[in-house]
């Protein structure tokens, strides 16, 4: 059986049907089925993302405590102050932040001068003036106590403390005349007048020292108003710390009625006097 493009025809013989299926072919020509579409593949699916909450094993963040600092500005009384020697002197100094310089034109008589160039202990303590040398220097050693009391003074609101001087040549006056010379003579005595405080205001001794009894012992005596107290407060802090061996204030007589002096190594061997 031979297919032709829309039936089949029987019979014949085998030649006839070769030929038939001959022209059949040449009659259909090729079979078109149309133009070939290419399906694209399916893209694959997206990923499942797994939205639900991950759990966070929190960690726990112990605070590192600092090494303790020394304190600067304490330790050290007056007897401690007076045996430093010049090394051990200037390490202080250094320790403590507080800057001076060598004083070339200092009198022979301080051991170890220098002057301060910044605040020591927060304070800066100056003689106000032109020309004030050398009255501005002072032994190494004083200055260890000024950064203790200046520490005092500047948790107190201080910033500056004018003194009339630090050295000073000449034998002791008033009621303590004796054939020696003053502590200012060393560099190691300061008369301190004027408090300079943060807010610009100032006290002074002159005019702001008004405190009643006290006769035996000045820290036990009344002060009349804010700024006597304060005062009264800057002559006895460094008292009660043993910062310096000699304290005389204005209720002591009439030489130092204007100014508080403290001094290193007065007071006979190295004693106490607070009037």
């Amino acid at each position: 059986m031979v297919r032709w493009c829309g039936g089949a025809v029987k019979g014949g013989t085998r030649r006839v049907l070769a030929s038939f299926a001959t022209l059949a072919l040449a009659a259909c020509g090729p079979r078109s089925y149309g133009p070939r579409v290419v399906v694209p593949p399916a893209p694959p699916p997206p990923p499942v993302v797994d939205v639900r909450p991950v759990a966070v094993t929190p960690v726990l963040v112990v605070p590192v405590e600092p090494e303790p600092s020394p304190a600067p500005f304490t330790g050290y009384d007056a007897d401690d102050i007076l045996a430093l020697d010049p090394d051990e002197c200037r390490a202080v100094l250094a320790d403590w932040g507080v800057t001076w310089e060598t004083a070339d034109d200092a009198p022979e008589t301080i051991e170890d001068p220098i002057r301060l160039t910044g605040p020591a202990g927060g304070v800066r303590f100056r003689v106000p003036g032109e020309d004030v040398a050398p009255h501005d220097v002072i032994d190494c050693r004083f200055a260890v106590a000024l950064a203790e009391w200046g520490a005092q003074l500047h948790e107190r609101g201080v910033v500056e403390v004018d003194a009339f001087g630090f050295w000073r040549g000449g034998h002791r006056v008033g009621s303590h005349v004796r054939d020696e010379p003053t502590q200012h003579n060393y560099g190691l005595a300061i008369d301190a007048a004027y408090f300079v405080l943060e807010d610009d205001s100032k006290l002074v001794v002159l005019s702001d020292w008004e405190i009643s009894g006290g006769e035996d012992w000045t820290c036990d005596a009344t002060p009349e108003g804010d700024a006597a107290a304060l005062l009264l407060d800057f002559f006895c802090a460094p008292a009660e710390a043993s910062i310096f061996h000699v304290y005389i204030g204005p209720a002591h007589d009439a030489e130092h009625h204007n100014h508080f002096h403290f001094d290193l190594g007065g007071g006979g061997e190295g004693g106490w006097f607070l009037n």
